[in-house]
């Protein structure tokens, strides 16, 4: 027995170490490593439980091993689960910043729904200075919707400045701002869109990203896929299935993250990238995007592991809210709230 547990104990290590850092292998050259990042969080809710398995049995060895591991993970996993316990205090007269961004699928247009929307109501309520919003609606305004139109009145008057761009982002600001022009900052298929704003906020101008890297494309139907694993018959089948799916969208994201690193590279000051990135902190788009030089501000000021996608039984942590500059995080927090199967994220700085 103490040979079989140190034996598991080895591989479990391997596995949390190849998982925690998966996410610096390009996807284009493989792809196992990003799929193994995606599943970290369940790779180490499992080595910490064998590690009290193992302390139970006095199986001191085998235990630091997987502690060593732990230890080493960490630089990924408090991205996590970050543990932070205290916030950052305001200063007095200094100027706050509060920002949201939020996958609003299309304010529950698609439903047919006629009532007004959540997600809107939602977002009028918190008053925050910025708001970002991914998949607003593809083929027309949602300002047009049954859902939002009777809202207009408090939309216009508490945000004056506005931009829907054809397809899906889209920004909402109490500030002026103009819109950044290059290239790169344009969709690539449907399903993929980034644009930038230069926001005159109190403090001085501010760039702001939105973000919607391409979906993954999961649907129902892949996710009775997935519950389905376990059934021996046609397993192989339902596993390349997924896998196919998850390594096209993989290697989609490496080619987006580039194109938006290059914008931020090439972006002076204060700057804040925001949205749905459709793939998990430390993945290799994860990466890219941050560099060396933005920060999350959920690990900086969360507390705890959290989730923003929450449909096809698959409960992850999708939607970002980055910064860097002479910005000072003062908290961050996940709201439950709308109809959409995102939930929103929250920030707020201090210039």
């Amino acid at each position: 027995m103490k040979y079989l547990f140190r034996l598991i104990s080895i591989i479990a290590a391997f596995v949390l170490l190849f998982a925690a850092y998966g996410g610096r292998v390009d996807p284009n050259v493989w792809t196992l490593p990003s799929l193994a990042t995606l599943a970290l969080p369940a790779v180490a809710i499992m080595v910490v439980a064998l590690l009290l398995l193992l302390a139970l049995f006095r199986q001191w060895r085998s235990a630091v091993v997987l502690a060593a591991a732990l230890l080493l993970s960490w630089p990924t996993l408090k991205l996590i689960c970050p543990f932070n316990l205290s916030h950052q205090s305001a200063h007095q007269g200094r100027p706050q910043l509060k920002v949201i961004t939020m996958n609003v699928t299309q304010f529950n247009w698609q439903d047919g729904a006629t009532k007004p929307s959540e997600n809107m109501r939602y977002l009028l309520d918190q008053d925050a200075d910025i708001v970002v919003i991914q998949e607003g609606l593809v083929y027309f305004s949602y300002e047009k919707t049954k859902t939002v139109v009777p809202m207009l009145d408090e939309l216009y008057k508490k945000y004056p400045y506005r931009k829907k761009h054809f397809f899906d982002v889209g920004i909402l600001s109490k500030y002026p701002f103009t819109e950044v022009q290059s290239p790169v900052l344009a969709q690539d298929s449907l399903g993929y869109f980034i644009k930038a704003w230069d926001v005159d906020a109190p403090g001085g101008s501010i760039r702001v990203m939105s973000m919607h890297l391409s979906s993954l494309r999961f649907t129902t139907n892949d996710s009775q896929l997935i519950e389905s694993m376990n059934v021996p018959s046609g397993r192989k089948q339902r596993i390349e299935s997924v896998t196919r799916k998850l390594d096209h969208g993989f290697i989609s994201h490496a080619r987006q993250a580039a194109a938006m690193r290059q914008v931020i590279d090439e972006s002076p000051g204060d700057i804040l990238v925001m949205g749905d990135m459709n793939d998990t902190p430390g993945s290799f788009a994860y990466r890219k995007i941050c560099g060396e030089d933005l920060r999350d501000a959920w690990a900086d000021a969360g507390l705890g592991p959290t989730y923003t996608f929450h449909d096809h039984h698959m409960y992850v942590k999708i939607d970002h809210i980055l910064y860097r500059g002479d910005l000072r995080l003062l908290q961050c927090r996940r709201d439950k709230e709308g109809e959409s199967d995102h939930y929103p994220l929250v920030a707020v700085f201090e210039r």
